[in-house]
């Protein structure tokens, strides 16, 4: 049987679809891309009308860094495939 520590996750701001989701994609993403020097992260439609107040934003450049992440808040557009949407670029040194 797992712990309830396994079940139940904490994370930061008051919604974890805003927190946890992004950060948990943000990092399977840098998995896949250990080279890049810097990440672009563009958030759309309800991510990015309410990720400030959800500290969305912390959560991501919590897994890049700071210095190394760019993040664009595009909350006019709505993808068709969920109304919280994230893309994420990763770039070399060049």
């Amino acid at each position: 049987m797992k712990s309830i520590r396994d079940v139940y996750k904490i994370g930061k701001g008051p919604s974890s679809s805003h927190t946890m989701g992004p950060r948990k994609a943000a990092m399977i993403f840098k998995e896949k891309n250990p080279g890049a020097a810097r990440f672009e992260v563009t958030l759309y439609g309800s991510l990015a009308a309410t990720g400030k107040g959800h500290l969305t934003d912390v959560a991501i450049e919590d897994v890049f860094g700071k210095e190394n992440c760019t993040i664009f808040w595009r909350s006019n557009i709505i993808l068709p495939q969920h109304p919280n949407g994230i893309l994420c670029e990763a770039f070399g040194p060049d």
